[in-house]
């Protein structure tokens, strides 16, 4: 299961697969064994990160070049946060991701806890970060730490798939509601299908999506954690216009909410 450092793009344009010559030889190596392992891959998959966040974990308890970083970020104040960040960390923001990715401030398993001190935060956003949380313990621990971390007045912004969208455009049957979201009926990937295949991969994801979201949900999800004011907002459409700059590739199929503390 992968919780961060994907960019989640859900869109048929992520789905082209690499040929076999130009995969790595690291790649060529993982299809050859992999499946001669006696689990399945999601299980192979799943042991591997966590062995990968175990090993993050450990490296912020002992490793002095980690310390000093998430030290320097516990002593900030007025923060802009960016949590999963992936490869687009902005500068001068705090960019938090569990992998090694360009221009991040710090490696750190996000799911339960941020490494920011009580009120230090002026926003925090995560994009195509949330679905990925186990919804019975990772979620509401990650929701109750953005509360905390904030100051009063501070904002936390989330982007997901819209899981209503996605149901409404299946059940229309109505090929031009699934091209809003990016997809053609008529010209389906053959490992999808049909419209249940982009349900299945758009909720699922190889496993890596924990959880579906549709307004109301998420909305709740959010204001049971403690935050006074929450709403649906739109894409590019922010109180905190440092929380408008969203992805314009994940435009067609999100779904935007903003929480004030």
């Amino acid at each position: 299961m992968r919780t961060e450092a994907t960019p989640t793009d859900i869109s048929p344009a992520r789905r082209s697969s690499r040929s076999a010559d130009s995969r790595t030889l690291k790649q060529r190596l993982g299809a050859a064994v992999i499946p001669r392992l006696p689990i399945t891959r999601h299980v192979f998959n799943h042991i591997r990160w966590e062995l990968n966040a175990t090993w993050v974990r450990l490296n912020n308890a002992l490793n002095p070049a980690y310390i000093a970083k998430r030290s320097r970020i516990r002593a900030g104040t007025g923060l802009s946060v960016n949590v999963g960040c992936g490869p687009f960390g902005a500068p001068g923001w705090v960019n938090l991701d569990l992998a090694d990715m360009p221009n991040l401030s710090l490696r750190y398993d996000t799911r339960r806890a941020l490494p920011l001190t009580d009120g230090s935060a002026d926003r925090i956003r995560c994009e195509h970060f949330f679905e990925h949380l186990d919804p019975s313990e990772e979620a509401p621990a990650f929701l109750r730490s953005c509360h905390r971390a904030l100051r009063p007045g501070g904002m936390l912004r989330i982007v997901v798939p819209d899981a209503g969208r996605y149901l409404l455009a299946y059940a229309s049957r109505d090929n031009a509601a699934w091209r809003e979201l990016g997809w053609d009926l008529d010209n389906l990937p053959p490992d999808l299908g049909s419209p249940m295949g982009i349900i299945n991969h758009v909720f699922r994801q190889g496993e890596e999506h924990r959880y579906a979201y549709d307004a109301d949900t998420l909305i709740e999800f959010v204001r049971s954690a403690g935050f006074s004011d929450v709403r649906q907002t739109a894409f590019g459409e922010s109180a905190d216009p440092l929380l408008r700059d969203d992805r314009p590739n994940h435009r067609p199929y999100s779904l935007y909410v903003d929480a004030t503390k």
